[in-house]
């Protein structure tokens, strides 16, 4: 069986590592190939399984955001309008050259990971291929989105979101346009960590992408009231993005630059070595379609304090029972509660086991089996047909 995965790019990110670990389990059934828009860098970010094609269809070209907003703030009109025709150029050849690809695919199944792919391949690709999508990102009642969404997914056969209340969400507008719509779990890596924190010291960790939405502002001034309760604390923070510069002069501001250490992006390896020597796992996200990096924290033992305005953490944290919820971005009450299981470390293992217990019921081994057992079956119902 043929599958191609459409993606944008596999640099870091949610919807990339999604791809590289969907595209690795199905690579035991079948022929893979993932066709990607931008290459930027020269080796994705997560392991991709060597039996897994990659194929790059802009190699020497990057979206150059940053220097249209660059040009903007300096005020420089040439500049701007110099980034300007190259951004229309690139998304000329953004779509030109997925299209072209779309219509020779001769896969039997195509896997689609954003709105723009999906509007391609509802379009061009054969009416004979088996059409998957899916949707990673909350939606936050907005509108516009969900109609994009929905819109997008014109001429699909399933559709397989992150989480399952997206894919309750969405049942029914994909059931009134003929999409079959589907759970899937997503799952920890194949490598997880194997350990499991001892949770003795007073370290916290928080891991992700360092941008607004994620609310690490927000974190760092929990951990200001944490640090004046207990000086022993330290808040180590794993990930990059627009916002580290600016979180680390905050930082700075607040006198907390010896007790709030920012890694950068790291490895697998590296988070799983910090987990380790972790108490407890900090989200301070406004919204978040899956939390992954809950999982892999719950996988090392380590509980979850998280505010619910992330959709993610609701899904995956039983309040009280794996890790505790926080509501209405309360700050303060975040502060304290960390203080207190810093404070009661019987509480923090009984924390650990019930998230061990969740961490388990999205292992990688029953993820690929459904997955596997799931593109099989539209095999013999290709044959059936």
């Amino acid at each position: 069986m043929k599958i191609t995965i459409y993606a944008l790019h596999l640099g870091v990110g949610g919807v990339e590592k999604y791809v590289a670990t969907l595209a690795n389990m199905l690579a035991n059934i079948g022929n893979v190939s993932i066709v990607v828009t931008y290459k930027l860098a020269n080796e994705p970010a997560f392991y991709i399984d060597p039996r897994v094609k990659i194929e790059y269809l802009i190699s020497d070209k990057t979206p150059n955001k940053d220097k249209i907003k660059e040009a903007i703030v300096n005020k420089s009109a040439i500049s701007l309008i110099r980034e300007v025709l190259i951004a229309v150029k690139l998304l000329y050849r953004k779509r030109h050259l997925n299209i072209k690809s779309i219509e020779k695919c001769d896969s039997d199944v195509i896997i689609s990971t954003r709105i723009f792919h999906n509007k391609l391949i509802s379009k061009y690709a054969a009416k004979n291929i088996i059409k998957i999508t899916g949707e990673h990102n909350y939606h936050n009642d907005d509108e516009k989105y969900i109609s994009k969404v929905i819109n997008s997914c014109k001429n699909f056969d399933y559709f397989i979101p992150i989480s399952k209340y997206l894919k309750d969400f969405y049942e029914p507008y994909m059931t009134a346009r003929g999409v079959k719509a589907k759970y899937i779990r997503f799952c920890v890596d194949d490598f997880a960590n194997n350990q499991r924190a001892a949770l003795e010291g007073d370290n916290l960790i928080s891991v992700g992408r360092l941008s607004k939405e994620k609310g690490y502002s927000d974190l760092i001034s929990v951990f200001e009231i944490i640090h004046r309760k207990n000086r022993k604390a330290v808040l180590n923070i794993i990930g990059d993005g627009d916002e580290r510069e600016s979180l680390e002069n905050l930082a700075k501001e607040k006198k907390l630059t010896d007790n709030v250490v920012f890694h950068g992006f790291r490895n697998k390896e590296y988070v799983y070595s910090e987990l380790n020597k972790s108490s407890v796992f900090l989200m301070t996200s406004y919204t978040e379609s899956f939390g992954l990096v809950l999982l892999e924290a719950m996988n090392s033992g380590v509980p979850c304090v998280a505010f619910s305005s992330a959709n993610g953490a609701k899904e995956i944290i039983s309040d009280q029972e794996n890790g505790i919820l926080i509501d209405q971005r309360d700050i303060g009450m975040m502060a304290d509660t960390v203080c207190e299981l810093l404070e009661d470390r019987e509480r923090l293992k009984q924390l650990s086991e019930g998230a061990i217990k969740t961490a388990e019921l999205y292992s990688y081994e029953e993820t690929e089996k459904e997955w596997q057992k799931f593109i099989m079956s539209l095999k013999e119902r290709d044959k059936e047909l």
